[in-house]
């Protein structure tokens, strides 16, 4: 399952607190004050019936980067990512640089989506 479409749907035009909030795959170049990449975690099946699996998970993690406090942006990615469907399962450690000066946090979230039917055989 590919989750890119979606989580950039999501992100699109994202301002937090009056900023546009820069949303990337794996990497951004940019000088944001803050910003954040995303990447697949694992993708697997899931909802086994008949030897065959109904659905599939994808697990997907989000990096936030900030100059400054970012408890409050971590919340309303929580949030957004909720209202697009994704479940939040986990927040990893937080950190600062002081090469780059960002503060640093991950949060993973998932998603599962039905399989078409499968014809009879």
């Amino acid at each position: 399952m590919n989750v890119n479409p979606l989580i950039e749907a999501i992100f699109k035009n994202f301002v937090y607190e009056g900023e546009q909030i820069p949303i990337n795959f794996c990497f951004y170049t940019g000088k944001a004050n803050a910003y954040i990449t995303y990447f697949m975690a694992s993708n697997q099946p899931a909802n086994w019936a008949d030897d065959e699996n109904q659905a599939e998970e994808a697990q997907v993690t989000l990096e936030i980067f900030s100059r400054s406090n970012f408890k409050g942006l971590q919340e309303t990615v929580k949030q957004k990512m909720r209202e697009g469907g994704f479940t939040w399962s986990y927040t990893g450690s937080e950190f600062y640089s002081a090469d780059t000066q960002y503060f640093q946090t991950q949060m993973t979230f998932g998603i599962a989506t039905p399989l078409p039917a499968i014809p009879n055989k």
